[in-house]
């Protein structure tokens, strides 16, 4: 095997030891995870009656579940969203396929606030009838400023954009787009991705998805790069730079809001 097969093969590896142990702690929170589980024929009957479901056996399920499992946002919400939607849009497609990397893109993960709670207090249908309507919004805003809806992560999104500028635009966009009582929240990084199939990975990604989590509903933050990448975007303007703590991020980093100019 050549050394970046290799590289690659660690890769998935790495990947699913992860989503394995993400479906394992959710199990291990709520056993009605399981039974959520059984009505879609993810697990069988013997399964719920195991103690120690094997993680990696329900990975697999799940793959070939995927579009059953999306159209159960509670579900999504007990399990690991990200985690779940690592696996992909096309089960019989390769998890990881070999790699190449992109100099200059800049990511933004987007996520409705409220959106586990709405969930649980308005049911499945209703939550499925507000993402079907604030996907059709987020594919048409994303690609009139020239980006790529990677993935949908349940009420959010993975998105790229060749220019920081149209990536900041755009998430202001977004985030006045929010669907009622739902406000959406932003975050973005720029910098070197690696492609995989239809998808990209690295530390720009791993840390635009942190910059997300800091966002407050009804707020975009980019980091610094992105600012000194997009400057100056008629319409649109930056606050003074703060440093914050993200989650797995060893050192503070420096973000700035996004703000209608």
């Amino acid at each position: 095997m050549a050394p970046d097969d290799r590289h690659q093969h660690r890769f998935s590896d790495q990947i699913k030891g992860r989503i394995a142990a993400s479906l394992t702690a959710a199990l291990q929170r709520d056993q009605d995870v399981l039974r959520k589980l059984r009505a879609l024929d993810v697990l069988d009957a013997e399964s719920l009656l195991d103690e120690e479901v094997n993680p990696f056996e329900l990975l697999r399920r799940l793959r070939n579940r995927v579009r059953e499992v999306r159209e159960n946002p509670s579900l999504l919400a007990d399990l690991d969203l990200r985690a779940v939607e690592v696996l992909g849009a096309q089960p019989d497609r390769p998890m990881l396929e070999t790699g190449s990397s992109h100099p200059g893109l800049t990511v933004v993960f987007t996520d409705l606030e409220g959106f586990t709670a709405f969930t649980r207090e308005e049911g499945d249908a209703r939550a499925g009838n507000l993402l079907t309507g604030h996907y059709a919004a987020v594919d048409e805003i994303v690609a009139g400023r020239g980006g790529t809806v990677v993935k949908r992560l349940g009420d959010g999104h993975l998105t790229t954009f060749p220019h920081p500028r149209a990536a900041v635009l755009a998430s202001l966009e977004l985030v006045d787009a929010s669907p009622d009582r739902l406000p959406l929240r932003a975050g973005g990084h720029r910098g070197e991705v690696v492609r995989i199939g239809d998808d990209v990975f690295g530390n720009v990604v791993n840390l635009a998805s942190r910059v997300a989590d800091a966002a407050d509903g009804g707020q975009a933050l980019v980091t610094v790069a992105v600012r000194d990448g997009a400057s100056p975007v008629p319409g649109a303007a930056f606050g003074e730079p703060q440093e914050a703590r993200l989650k797995g991020i060893g050192d503070r980093v420096p973000l700035c809001e996004v703000l209608r100019a």
